[in-house]
């Protein structure tokens, strides 16, 4: 089991704000960003929150797409519509959309 599976719920939903609140800040700070941080910036926020549990990603998803979408703004105006981190980000976006439209069963489970 990997560590970061084996921290609580809790504790898991926090590094994943806490991990996506710092990227957009660090963002905002344009002059001092190192871009080749971001692709695995990017690649550890999407794998945890999709290892969140169901439920909980249904719960957080509006909020976390919000600041995605800051991320996705941010990315374009430093590096364009091209750049792979923006476009990584903009799959993010649009996986989560699809998700979003994909009915859930009860258990949260798609």
């Amino acid at each position: 089991m990997e560590k970061w599976q084996a921290l609580s719920t809790n504790r898991r939903l926090f590094d994943v704000g806490s991990r996506l609140g710092s990227l957009e800040g660090y963002l905002y700070s344009e002059e001092k960003v190192d871009k080749s941080y971001l692709k695995n910036w990017l690649d550890n926020i999407d794998r945890e929150f999709n290892q969140l549990p169901p439920g909980l990603k249904q719960e957080i998803q509006g909020d976390y797409l919000e600041i995605l979408r800051k991320v996705e703004a941010l990315l374009k105006r430093l590096y364009g519509d091209k750049d792979a981190d923006t476009l990584q980000v903009t799959r993010m976006i649009g996986t989560l959309k699809e998700q979003k439209k994909q009915p859930t069963l009860p258990g949260g489970d798609p």
